[in-house]
């Protein structure tokens, strides 16, 4: 019975395009469509060099971690995969779980000036 993986398939869908819709609504954040695996690649390039809560991140590296420090939130950075200014995020996680870690991140994200 292959029900479970239908099951299974909708939810990753779901997941992928609540991600890519949130993302998408953060001032300085264009999200590309993922069309496959568990992870969105959100260009964060606009937010480079932007002061957020008195720090200028260089780099989607250094974006990644102030991130991490101040909403709690891991994302990848994309040098880690030779994409600088850009972050990898995994949609492999409960609906409620993805919602609350992009909120924090877009709260944080929108004080950049």
């Amino acid at each position: 019975d292959l029900a479970a993986v239908a099951k299974m398939r909708e939810a990753f869908d779901r997941r992928r395009q609540t991600i890519v819709r949130m993302l998408g609504e953060i001032p300085g954040v264009v999200c590309p469509e993922p069309y496959g695996a568990f992870y969105a690649y959100p260009s964060v390039r606009e937010l480079i060099g932007k002061e957020i809560r008195g720090k200028r991140p260089a780099s989607s590296a250094q974006l990644a971690e102030l991130v991490l420090e101040e909403a709690e939130v891991a994302v990848v950075p994309g040098e880690a995969f030779g994409r600088a200014g850009y972050f990898r995020m995994s949609y492999a996680l409960g609906d409620d779980d993805l919602v609350e870690g992009v909120n924090r991140m877009a709260k944080l994200l929108a004080e950049a000036r």
